[in-house]
């Protein structure tokens, strides 16, 4: 059956009670009259899909409700992988996208949405998959933010050089820290500044400050309830750091391989990194927590300032303060 059909079925099923006919009598003996099923038809046009041809069902394909509760659902699963878990479809990927769109639908006063969702299984799977197709797609752009930023961040240049810094910063997981760098730009990790190297800093602000649609701009809410939890700062949460820093990772193992053409970002391939980096954030946060608190409100903190400033928009923050501190005019000359 296709699905348009079945959803049509089961609204109209509900909506008259038995009694299918669309002829009524208001009073025994008089002729019918034509009752006005204008509700009824809205009801059923909010509540389907449009298919094409093959039988896909694709998001800018549908109606303006529906592309509506699907895009606000994939913002609340991008919040997910923030604030949750970064790799849901291990666990639970499926439910996560059908308890953002019922969430959605609820919140946007679509009930035919919402009441669909919860009654027919191949609707709310349609429409889940469309949510569950963005997850992959927000982790690539996040591991091609990384992958591009890479080499001005941690001096690596296009040679074989760079390929051997790369396998150098990946070692102990040198690349989580601030560095320092010497006069042959060998880096070199400083130990009381876990999680704040440029790169990783430069990351979160784009996934959280970049545009009206990120998340700490969408869901300012959620930073103000940690900011009312810990001392009155926000905080970057757990799961977006440890994927930012699984993404710098992946990054520089891409660099360290010669930057093949593909290079997948998969909970396949770098789960047991994220992982890592969660137990690692868990543990600091039950040894030291008034440390890690401070280290997550200063990370957070540090993101939010490269939002005004202008070095953030290139991605090249430490090679244009270099500049601004060049005179020109006064350099020496042969």
């Amino acid at each position: 059956m296709d699905v348009e059909d079945a959803v049509s079925e089961s609204i109209e099923d509900r909506s008259t009670g038995g009694n299918s006919s669309e002829f009524q009598s208001d009073d025994e003996g008089t002729a019918p009259t034509r009752k006005l099923q204008t509700s009824d038809t809205k009801t059923r046009s909010i509540a389907s899909l449009v298919r094409t041809e093959s039988g896909k069902v694709k998001l800018l394909d549908q109606n303006i409700e529906t592309r509506r509760v699907l895009q606000s659902a994939i913002m609340e699963v991008k919040c997910h992988l923030f604030f949750a878990n970064g790799y849901p479809e291990l666990v639970d990927k499926n439910q996560v996208a059908l308890q953002a769109l019922i969430v959605v639908a609820e919140k946007r006063g679509v009930h035919p949405i919402k009441e669909r969702l919860q009654s027919d299984v191949r609707y709310a799977s349609q429409l889940g998959s469309l949510v569950d197709a963005r997850v992959p797609i927000l982790r690539r752009e996040l591991k091609e933010d990384a992958c591009a930023n890479a080499d001005g961040y941690f001096r690596l240049g296009h040679t074989d050089s760079g390929k051997a810094a790369a396998r150098r910063l990946l070692d102990k997981l040198a690349y989580i820290y601030a560095l320092k760098f010497d006069i042959n730009n060998e880096a070199s990790p400083i130990g009381k500044k876990p999680y704040q190297g440029e790169l990783l800093l430069f990351l979160i602000y784009r996934q959280l400050f970049h545009s009206s649609r990120s998340i700490a701009i969408k869901f300012t809410e959620r930073f103000v309830e940690i900011a009312n939890n810990k001392g009155q700062r926000p905080e970057v949460p757990i799961p977006l750091l440890a994927l930012v820093a699984t993404a710098v990772y992946a990054a520089l193992l891409w660099k360290s391989q010669g930057s093949p053409s593909k290079f997948n970002f998969t909970g396949n391939l770098f789960s047991e990194t994220y992982n890592y980096h969660v137990r690692f954030l868990e543990k600091l946060k039950k040894d030291a927590p008034a440390k890690f608190h401070c280290m997550m409100a200063d990370i957070y903190e540090a993101a939010q300032k490269l939002r005004y400033s202008g070095a953030a928009a290139s991605g090249h923050a430490a090679e244009l303060e270099a500049f601004e501190l060049l005179d020109l005019d006064n350099m020496e000359e042969d």
